[in-house]
């Protein structure tokens, strides 16, 4: 814990570079403070069945969710939310110029009583 979960629709102007943003990511928020690296996992979900707005196709969207337990502080998850936004606009540059794009980004809290996860034994 924490996952990032980044859905994107697939037209965006710029093929992302994942594993650098994810790099990116990771480093930020484990500069908030509380997290440590090892245990942040990312993935990303390319999007082909959407619908923005009116359904013009030059309309697009980045969103980022962000999976914490539960007993995270709001003033916590406000200060990841802002840490990680500027790193995930960097990386859509073109899109945010020539798209009308819609970075989002939200929290979602997992019950910690009820999270397990097994970690493989250290080599």
């Amino acid at each position: 814990m924490p996952h990032i979960v980044i859905e994107y629709t697939d037209n965006l102007a710029e093929q992302p570079d994942f594993r650098r943003l994810f790099a990116e990511l990771h480093a930020a928020l484990v500069e908030t403070g509380d997290v440590a690296e090892i245990d942040i996992k990312s993935r990303a979900v390319k999007l082909t069945d959407w619908y923005v707005g009116d359904g013009n196709a030059t309309h697009a969207f980045v969103h980022l969710k962000l999976y914490l337990i539960n007993r995270r502080t709001a003033a916590f998850k406000r200060r990841a939310l802002a840490a990680l936004q500027p790193v995930v606009a960097a990386h859509f540059p073109r899109t945010l110029a020539e798209r009308q794009c819609q970075l989002c980004f939200e929290t979602i809290d997992i019950d910690g009583d009820t999270y397990a996860k097994i970690v493989s034994p250290q080599n």
